[in-house]
């Protein structure tokens, strides 16, 4: 890096009074605020996109050609980049700058952290040696990186969701380019997981902030399971693989792929599909479907909002052994929020659904909801709300299955923090079965990475505990423990058990059952 030359003390002083000036005037500082050389540089306003500003301990300016060079506590900015170091040189016409000591780089969401940096403030190319890069999720640590706005490049590189220093899952590669906010690419990448070497490709493309790894861990229907998820992108589209392991179900694969166009997201699912039933329970479905879903549409001067989906395919129940074709479309309307009063609100909804089988089968129903929710101060909130199901016709299978209700509910929900987080309480009546039932549920914090859930449900016209259920969540750098137990007094056979350990950085790791009021 080039040094100016040194002058006596006297010159020096007053060119310094002269480049502040011009300095003061170039980057729009009123020049009471430029004392360069004996005192630290107050933060300057804000100046228009494109022009550099830079503060720092000590400034030096060549009116001549252009360069600043900057000292201690340096910052720069520019074009929506800012970078900090102990040292810079940078000049203020082509916004070129190098720097070097404690480098940290910022742009568009990503930063960067390094020992040497050619930088162009105007373009965002630059060069960084001894890097180490946050894309969130991902941490990147290399003996080079060259950035610029379309991709990065990382020479000697690695990726990890995981603290760098002690990384339990692991991509080490000769060569990385990365997308930012899009995705990454590694070549001759080796997959690591505790430290050992998994395995070795020769390219390896993965989706920034979608879910890539390994799970491992338990449910009642698979039995002990490993499960390897992968996502990356297919052109325009996503692509999401996922091959799992069990010793109940053995060896099984899925592959979704989806896309958002032009107002609605359309979903090609092939494979074994781990779902939910409506009660809850976890169940095994292979489809071969074609999935739509349109976004939700205002009706003009209306206070109601529509959306529609559709489904079809082939689908096979392994609980069942039933195998056939099933076609669905789904209409659902839902109002505003209308605000009564300064704390209560009111919105209401339904839902028209048919479905077609290759049995022969139809059915046809009719949901629909309304609910009035009350803020009563910053802790608690009540709610009473109803809902009402009607079918007519059958399916073939079970997950789908879905009986007439009728209920009302009435819930109250208090906020404390501290070890106990929050507790609920509600009370139900449903008309068909003319039966009342109260649930309690409480979340604790027994530390900041530690969460226990308990839900109990109490049915008061028959005086029988129906239904009790446990989830704890234990988080460790990026690793997730998860486990949830339901359990059923007067049904010991419908007991459940799923515990998963994955990476707890990436959405849907988290464990939980639908329906049941333990989830996290």
């Amino acid at each position: 890096m080039r040094r100016l030359s040194r002058t006596p003390l006297v010159v020096r002083r007053w060119l310094a009074l002269v480049a502040s000036a011009i300095l003061a005037v170039s980057w729009g500082l009123p020049t009471s605020s430029a004392s360069f050389r004996d005192s630290a540089v107050p933060a300057p306003p804000s100046v228009p996109t494109g022009e550099l500003t830079i503060t720092a301990d000590r400034i030096e300016y060549n009116s001549l050609t252009k360069v600043a060079t900057a000292d201690g506590h340096v910052r720069a900015e520019g074009s929506g980049s800012v970078l900090t170091a102990d040292h810079l040189e940078a000049n203020t016409e082509t916004q070129d700058a190098v720097a070097s000591g404690h480098i940290t780089l910022k742009s568009s969401g990503n930063s960067a952290t390094g020992s040497l940096l050619k930088y162009n403030f105007g373009t965002h190319v630059g060069h960084m040696e001894q890097m180490e890069g946050s894309y969130p999720p991902w941490h990147v640590t290399g003996q080079v990186i060259d950035v610029a706005p379309a991709q990065d490049v990382a020479q000697g590189a690695s990726l990890t969701p995981c603290d760098p220093s002690r990384p339990i899952f692991k991509i080490a590669a000769r060569k990385i380019v990365i997308v930012p906010n899009d995705h990454f690419t590694a070549y001759d990448a080796s997959i690591y997981v505790a430290g050992i070497r998994i395995i070795t490709l020769p390219v390896y493309t993965s989706t920034l902030g979608r879910r890539s790894g390994p799970t491992f861990g338990f449910s009642t229907s698979d039995g002990l399971y490993l499960e390897y998820l992968h996502s990356f992108p297919v052109g325009e589209a996503h692509d999401d693989f996922r091959v799992r392991l069990a010793t109940g179900t053995g060896l099984s694969a899925e592959n979704l792929l989806f896309d958002r166009v032009a107002g609605h997201t359309w979903s090609l699912d092939l494979g074994r599909h781990p779902t939910t039933d409506t009660n809850g329970n976890l169940v095994n479905i292979d489809r071969y479907s074609l999935d739509l879903e349109y976004d939700r549409a205002q009706i003009p001067g209306a206070p109601i909002a529509v959306q529609f989906e559709a489904h079809g395919g082939y689908y096979h129940e392994l609980s069942t052994g039933i195998s056939t074709s099933r076609a669905e479309g789904l209409l659902s309307v839902s109002s505003d929020t209308f605000r009564l009063s300064p704390s209560l609100y009111f919105s209401a909804g339904g839902q028209a659904r048919f479905d077609a089988y290759g049995t022969g089968q139809q059915r046809t129903i009719i949901e629909e909801s309304a609910a009035l929710s009350d803020t009563l101060n910053l802790r608690s909130s009540a709610s009473l709300s109803y809902s009402g199901v009607a079918v007519a016709g059958t399916t073939p299978f079970s997950f789908d299955a879905i009986g007439p209700s009728s209920t009302t509910s009435l819930s109250y929900s208090y906020s404390f923090g501290g070890f106990v987080q929050s507790a609920g309480v509600s009370l139900t009546y449903d008309f068909l079965a003319q039966q009342t039932s109260t649930g309690l549920n409480v979340a604790m914090s027994v530390s900041p990475d530690v969460a226990f859930n308990v839900s109990a449900y109490y049915n008061l016209t028959t005086q029988q505990l129906t239904e009790v259920d446990y989830a704890v969540n234990v988080r460790c750098d990026c690793v997730t423990v998860g486990l949830v137990y339901r359990s059923f007094p007067q049904n010991p056979g419908g007991n459940s058990l799923m515990f998963t350990v994955g990476l707890n950085v990436f959405p849907g790791n988290n464990v939980g059952f639908s329906g049941s009021g333990v989830s996290f």
